[in-house]
């Protein structure tokens, strides 16, 4: 295996969804993550990333999911499980505790905050592309909620996008 060392000039931190509804106790979404987040470390081990990110000089960009607001999906023919999960129980409610950012992770002076993402890719119909380029980001390291959807897909993105 090689060395494999990224410019911290040309690196972002991707740190996705650091909502209190998925972070925090109390979160609508915090019950059905917080065995394997307990078990894992998450909050330290994001903490940890983060920290050592900025320390680093890598830009840290903070990769939002929509919140909810009244209306989001009127009109809409095709819901997935989750966004009609989401709509129904309000998750990440615009105005309200659980769609504010976990107090750790609030987004600092120098970090971007991409347009708040729909569905699962931090990519899709968002500013991040531009972001990325605008900052000469060539390198991701993508962190936060959920390992299995947004982080996946905008990872997955991610990949595509560094090499074209």
């Amino acid at each position: 295996m090689t060395d494999t060392q990224y410019e911290p000039a040309h690196t972002g931190l991707l740190l996705m969804d650091p909502y209190n509804d998925f972070l925090s106790e109390g979160g609508k979404l915090w019950p059905l993550v917080e065995e394997v987040a307990t078990e894992v470390g998450l909050l330290d081990n994001l903490r940890a990333v983060t920290a050592a990110a900025r320390a680093a000089g890598i830009q840290v960009f903070v990769v939002p999911h929509r919140r909810w607001r009244e209306g989001n999906y009127a009109n809409w023919n095709f819901l997935t499980a989750d966004q009609a999960g989401g709509n129904q129980n309000r998750v990440f409610e615009d105005g309200a505790w659980g769609g504010d950012w976990h107090p750790d992770f609030v987004p600092q002076a120098n970090d971007v905050v991409v347009h708040e993402h729909w569905a699962q890719s931090g990519f899709a119909n968002t500013d991040l592309d531009l972001q990325l380029k605008k900052h000469g980001i060539t390198h991701v390291v993508t962190v936060g909620m959920l390992a299995n959807t947004c982080v996946e897909s905008t990872s997955r993105y991610a990949r595509s996008w560094a090499t074209t």
